[in-house]
């Protein structure tokens, strides 16, 4: 099957943003556990340490878990690559999509719209900074696509204390939910990467069960996504400046199977790397992560 090529240009027409108007549900970032090689071969690879984006491997621990893993930081979005050794309970291709919103109250904006057929489930989520545990998100979450399953999907809004708690800048006003605001104060405690290539995810390829799907598709229909029904089972769902594709899985294929980026102008910008199971393509306005 031939997988369809994204349009990293493609977005909608802005939604109205009045307090009790349905929210734009954005992209936040997503993560897909990787074979332990693959992950070895970017940890290692010089151009994703010195030109791609500010990174790190973290370990991070809420009040109910610690997970550790490889972050690659955007302006707006961000994604998160797991170690399949180092993610106990978890398989090559488990894959999670999160949306997030830029509006303060807009999760329970959503909730009170949607709750009638997603039976949204809100609760507030840590994160352990300096021996504390402090306010870092509100997840939104459907009983379909729970976090522990191979494909979970949530929405989350930034605590608006969050940046006053997490290393908070003493000329900044550490207040704001936006994600770009949260990146921005990621990337500045982080070692900077000169002329970053990486700007923000434009699109995923995600390979999944009928059942996975559905819910899937059903989620984001709910958000106010557009459905596209195109060739070979695949379907097409367009967000605010992100396209979702939906293709049928295998028994060997699941799980994000292709990343599409947008880039930014850099000198380092056209460049192509074999990264154990994947293929990573870059040029000066846009990349593609294959993963296989």
């Amino acid at each position: 099957m031939t997988t369809r090529r994204l349009n990293p240009k493609r977005h909608l027409t802005s939604l109205p943003t009045q307090p009790h108007a349905f929210p734009q549900v954005f992209l936040n970032h997503f993560y897909v556990v990787l074979d332990s090689a693959t992950c070895r071969a970017v940890e290692e690879n010089a151009f994703l340490q010195t030109h791609f984006a500010v990174h790190e491997k973290r370990t991070t621990t809420n009040g109910e878990i610690t997970y550790t893993g490889l972050y690659f930081y955007g302006v707006n979005t961000y994604f998160e690559l797991f170690d399949v050794s180092e993610s106990p309970g978890r398989s090559v291709g488990d894959s999670g999509i999160a949306f997030g919103v830029d509006q303060p109250g807009a999760s329970g904006v959503l909730r009170e719209k949607v709750d009638a057929t997603l039976d949204l489930a809100l609760k507030p989520v840590t994160r352990l900074y300096q021996g504390k545990q402090i306010p870092w998100f509100l997840m939104a979450t459907v009983r379909s696509l729970p976090y522990e399953s191979e494909l979970s999907s949530w929405v989350m809004e930034y605590h608006p204390e969050f940046l006053a708690n997490w290393n908070p800048r003493p000329s900044k006003t550490n207040r704001g939910i936006l994600r770009r605001d949260i990146l921005k104060r990621y990337s500045e405690v982080l070692e900077p990467v000169d002329e970053p290539c990486f700007e923000d995810v434009a699109g995923l390829t995600v390979a999944a069960d009928e059942p996975a799907r559905n819910s899937l598709i059903h989620f984001c229909v709910e958000l106010g996504y557009q459905i596209e029904e195109e060739e070979d089972g695949v379907v097409a769902l367009h967000g605010p400046a992100f396209v979702l594709l939906l293709t049928p899985a295998t028994a060997d294929v699941r799980g994000i199977r292709e990343i599409k980026m947008r880039t930014q102008s850099s000198s380092h910008c056209e460049e192509e790397h074999r990264l154990g199971r994947s293929i990573l393509k870059v040029s000066d306005s846009s990349a593609t992560w294959s993963l296989r």
